[in-house]
């Protein structure tokens, strides 16, 4: 039987739907906040009596169980928090027991990217396979998140109409339902009007709603972040890359290139959709190691 702690994650689910919360963090929701509810259920805590000392012996639980990664700590407890300042706007808590409590420290991890040769051969590779029309797509797909920095789910629910082939725009839908406009470049758009156009010799045209969806599978159903995911890593393979390779870590090489020709961090921030530059700032870091590592073999005096 449904208890108030459950009735109260269900009521914050359908509010994140309403929002329109992608799927994949709904998901993520749920296998975080439903490690809280049982700790509870467990302990026999109704809602009303979730205070600081519970959350603190509960983020205590989590870390003493030694198998999360401290990424997986601060996610745990940012949906925590998330939930509390829900339940506390509408009013089904007094008192918000995470509001200013301590958090954990973020480790800084260092985002893996692509050197310029490395991408070239990954495009080249992606395109090495027999159908012609899937060449085309996986070509147009890779370009146009290399050349935007879109995320793989974000590339996923791109429609035609998204695309500005004459100003060179895209209109990307991204988390949170927000959306911006990002430049992108002639490869690109180039690459994507021959897919286009090989696509509607091979389907026909339709106005149905996945005919919109640029990106599709064979069948002609829109192509999902999964399928996404299995083309850049067998590109990357093919290409000879040892390490793993992300749709992620595309988007990556993106910010890190166009910091090291110069771009503003700021326009950066912008074109990814981060909402805070510290996000951006990560990327600062790898530009500055390779910098230095430049200036330590190029200066006389280093």
């Amino acid at each position: 039987m449904e208890n108030e702690l459950d009735l109260a994650l269900a009521s914050f689910l359908t509010g994140l739907r309403e929002r329109h919360f992608s799927p994949a963090t709904l998901r993520a929701y749920v296998s975080d906040l439903s490690v809280f509810v049982k700790f509870s259920h467990d302990r026999k805590i109704k809602l009303a009596h979730v205070d600081r000392g519970f959350i603190r012996s509960y983020l205590a639980f989590l870390r003493s169980s030694g198998s999360l990664k401290n990424a997986s700590l601060l996610r745990k407890y940012a949906s925590l928090r998330s939930f509390f300042k829900f339940l506390f706007q509408t009013e089904k808590v007094k008192v918000n027991p995470c509001f200013n409590l301590a958090t954990p420290r973020r480790e800084q991890k260092v985002p893996r990217f692509l050197t310029p040769d490395e991408i070239e051969r990954v495009i080249a590779a992606i395109c090495q396979v027999k159908n012609p029309l899937a060449a085309a797509r996986n070509r147009a797909w890779i370009e146009l998140v290399y050349s935007s920095g879109i995320r793989v789910a974000e590339s996923a629910g791109v429609n035609i109409e998204d695309i500005d082939f004459w100003g060179g725009t895209l209109r990307v839908v991204g988390k949170g339902n927000k959306e911006r406009i990002v430049p992108v470049g002639g490869t690109a758009l180039k690459t994507v009007r021959d897919y286009l156009k090989l696509r509607g010799m091979s389907f026909g045209s339709s106005s149905s709603t996945q005919a919109r969806a640029v990106f599709v599978s064979l069948r002609g159903r829109r192509l999902t972040t999964r399928a996404m995911h299995m083309i850049v890593l067998d590109g990357a393979r093919r290409a000879g890359i040892t390490r793993n390779v992300s749709p992620h870590v595309i988007r990556h090489t993106f910010a890190t290139h166009l910091l090291e020709a110069g771009c503003d961090l700021r326009n950066v921030q912008e074109m990814l959709g981060h909402k805070n530059l510290s996000t951006t700032q990560i990327y600062a870091h790898v530009t500055t190691d390779r910098l230095r590592k430049v200036y330590e073999k190029a200066h006389p005096r280093a």
